[in-house]
């Protein structure tokens, strides 16, 4: 219980005198125990509650108010760290040196009138210390000292709307995340790059997605490919989808998202508890409007005046190792809490939430940094642990030409998308659509993993209207014998005459002759130019080497 009888009861004989006198109270108890029921009969019982407000201090009055805000309690490291130290003293100590009559904080002042107790509660990660309101003290108390308090809302997070000029500028959509994870996983299955066809994506966010595949079972732990989990996640409706991709992130063991911010660098192995820090942050998103704009300023600085001890728990600010990348300064300390904790923040708000599909974002101009969030519809799908309403739309056909080109649009099935990619080369997004061509080059490595034109040719005729029969043709020639012509860029050297060529044979330059086309032409190996030529110099004839722009020398 945290009423005010079991907050005193272990306290010192000491420590309950100094309380009867900061309050004006007669206190005759002859020992602890006794003196423990007089104080708290002349706290509770008595009238002085009514005027209470007048013995407190403006900063002892904010205090109580502050806590009382919370529900009543915070962990101590943070409230500490807002009103100050409480010294530890023992009997003697607290006899001679007597800290009530020059406290060192509010903290101190509100501890010696038995205001606050100190004491460890159960959270989630076990047993954490407590600066806490008495229960039955708060009752009587907290009305006259807060009565803009809602009754059943204490722990409430606020934060500040925004203003117009925040959301001045409202940031476009993100790429559909479905649509971000079909490009990924084509690209690794192939061994591409996939930035071309995710190319406003960060290096941060494409780490967060690979882990976000990684926790969603459709990349194995060395971070390839599972064929089984990505056809059954792609033949899913987007709905299903969508939540499965949701559940990972907030059920599965995926990277923390601490480890991606570029400003940073953890070492060691700290205690980073992803999933806490993910519920944390949704706790206080939960407790805010949906249908507002919000600073994401104020979000930031209210988790740290509430809720500060979010990422470390229970005030740990010297025991993790973290370093700046840039100047390799070690961020031990509560002062650096902003480039630590309110950087995961910002990157939470404008990075994976948005992400996914549950903030949108404003800026004071279009290349501003963004400066408010707003929490999507889907926020409450999310948290409702259900699949969210998606408009139903008839997928569209695959775009083929005859001269191999291919364009997928957004609209077009992501099955096909993840299965035809394969076998291509990737071109920049051009109007909104996915650009790709078809070459012996993407078929050959195609074929490096596994995979079989035949199947191309199946996948073709299944989501395009129909195929060129030109493109037909090559492909089912490929699908029997390969490569039917090819185009090479070669150094060619032309002679005079045979006669030329045949003392050219038999020099020592004869090793620089890759191929005879002719009677008086060869293909020789690339950078042998000035061997060639001091060859037949030495046979007696000049050389004329003409570049690709047609000049001689």
């Amino acid at each position: 219980m945290t009423d005010l009888w079991h907050s005193l009861i272990k306290s010192e004989y000491s420590y309950l005198k100094i309380v009867a006198e900061r309050w004006g109270f007669p206190f005759s108890a002859p020992d602890a125990r006794r003196g423990v029921d007089q104080l708290v009969h002349s706290l509770l019982e008595g009238d002085f509650l009514e005027s209470a407000a007048e013995n407190l201090d403006k900063d002892e009055w904010e205090a109580l108010v502050w806590l009382d805000n919370l529900g009543g309690r915070s962990p101590w490291d943070h409230f500490t760290r807002r009103f100050g130290e409480v010294r530890e003293m023992g009997a003697g100590r607290l006899d001679r040196e007597r800290p009530d009559k020059e406290p060192v904080s509010t903290a101190e002042k509100i501890w010696y009138r038995a205001l606050i107790g100190r004491g460890f509660f159960e959270t989630e990660t076990g047993p954490l210390e407590f600066a806490y309101l008495p229960d039955d003290l708060r009752e009587a108390l907290m009305p006259a000292l807060n009565p803009e308090r809602l009754t059943g809302k204490e722990e409430g997070f606020l934060c500040r709307v925004a203003g117009p000029r925040e959301r001045k500028f409202i940031l476009p959509e993100p790429v559909f995340i479905l649509d971000q994870l079909c490009s990924l996983l084509a690209g690794i299955r192939i061994g591409l790059d996939p930035s071309i066809h995710m190319p406003e994506m960060t290096k941060e966010g494409k780490g967060f997605y690979q882990a976000l595949a990684g926790a969603a079972g459709l990349l194995d732990i060395q971070g390839h490919p599972s064929p089984d989990s990505i056809r059954d996640f792609f033949e899913m409706e987007d709905a299903q989808s969508l939540k499965v991709i949701w559940e990972s992130w907030l059920h599965e063991a995926m990277s923390p998202e601490l480890l991606l911010l570029p400003g940073i660098e953890v070492e060691g192995d700290p205690p980073l508890e992803p999933l806490r820090v993910r519920k944390a942050l949704l706790s206080f998103l939960a407790a805010l409007p949906g249908d507002e704009w919000w600073s994401i300023e104020s979000f930031i600085s209210q988790t740290k005046d509430r809720q500060p001890d979010f990422l470390r728990v229970g005030g740990e600010y010297d025991a993790w190792f973290i370093k700046d990348r840039e100047s390799g300064e070690y961020l031990a300390g509560f002062e650096h809490w902003e480039k630590i904790e309110g950087a995961l923040l910002r990157f939470y708000l404008t990075g994976p939430m948005r992400w996914l599909g549950l903030t949108e974002l404003g800026a004071p101009e279009e290349d501003a940094q963004p400066a408010a969030f707003r929490l999507c519809p889907h926020f409450l799908d999310f948290m409702a642990g259900t699949s969210p309403e998606l408009p139903i739309i008839a997928p569209e056909l695959v775009q083929l030409r005859s001269q191999g080109e291919i364009r997928m649009t957004r609209e077009v099935s992501r099955k096909a998308r993840y299965q035809i990619a394969r076998f291509c080369d990737w071109y920049p997004v051009k109007a909104e659509a996915y650009q790709y061509r078809l070459s012996p080059a993407s078929f050959s490595r195609a074929e490096e993993q596994g995979l079989r034109v035949s199947h191309l040719l199946s996948l073709l005729k299944k989501y395009t209207k129909t195929i060129p029969p030109n493109l037909l043709a090559a492909l089912e020639r490929w699908e029997k014998t390969g490569s039917q012509a090819s185009i090479e860029t070669r150094t060619v050297l032309r002679l005079g005459s045979p006669a030329i060529l045949k003392s050219l044979k038999k020099s020592r330059a004869n090793r620089y002759i890759l191929e005879q086309l002719g009677p008086t032409t060869v293909i020789i190996h690339p950078g042998s130019e000035e061997k060639i030529a001091q060859a037949l110099i030495e046979l007696g004839f000049f050389v004329e080497v003409e570049d690709q722009t047609g000049s001689q020398t």
